[in-house]
């Protein structure tokens, strides 16, 4: 028995022969395909992008990048990196024991995903590479993980009145970039050095900003 992918039902069928050596004597489809290679199929059409797992969001691919880039600032944590391969694996197992596009398109993939890491390790995590930031007025910002720049965030002016120094992650080895955001939601300037933004550009950006926006509080 064998499977195949049928694109137009988005769905894995059996493919039952009889054979002699080489030569198909006899065939027939069927309904149940090795779960295994069901899997694997489904999974490809996902890395393909032809079928989609709704709940592989934003926040799963981020939660990777996460732990990627921990696993490299601080190889003494022993925080394993997650492969391309490791992603393929992943998938195929939201897919195991599905046989159709209808099975996964809405399968949680959290507890595949976090289960691919020690439970020991986990907490590392969320306390080196935070999902998010506490700002000293108690606001909170996402941090952005990417793969070949330094992580950053993005936040309002005001939210950065009290913090005089960069934000670090990562045990404070690694400085965020930080894009301050005007009242008009938009980046007045990006900077790693933020001692320097506040002593070097924030002056003439504060004139510039009180003018289009007086009704803002401006320090």
């Amino acid at each position: 028995t064998a499977a195949f992918y049928d694109p137009a039902a988005k769905r894995v069928f059996g493919l039952k022969q009889i054979l002699f050596r080489d030569l198909a004597l006899a065939s027939k489809r069927t309904d149940k395909p090795p779960a295994e290679e069901a899997a694997a199929l489904l999974a490809e059409e996902v890395i393909k992008g032809s079928l989609t797992l709704k709940l592989w969001d934003h926040a799963v691919d981020q939660w990777i990048m996460r732990v990627n880039c921990l696993s490299r600032w601080r190889p003494e944590l022993q925080i394993p990196a997650i492969t391309e391969d490791d992603r393929r694996l992943m998938i195929q197992q939201v897919c195991l024991g599905a046989v159709s596009y209808k099975d996964i398109k809405e399968k949680p993939v959290w507890p595949v995903v976090k289960d691919w890491l020690n439970p020991a390790l986990l907490p590392l995590i969320d306390k080196y590479a935070p999902e998010r930031i506490t700002l000293p007025n108690d606001r909170k910002a996402r941090v952005t993980y990417v793969a070949d720049a330094a992580p950053y965030i993005s936040t309002r002016i005001q939210d950065l009145y009290e913090l005089r120094e960069t934000p670090r992650i990562a045990m404070g080895q690694v400085p965020l970039v930080i894009h301050i955001l005007g009242p008009n939601q938009r980046p007045v300037q990006v900077t790693q050095d933020l001692p320097g933004f506040w002593r070097e550009h924030y002056p003439r950006i504060k004139q510039e900003l009180q003018r289009k926006y007086p009704k803002h509080e401006w320090r």
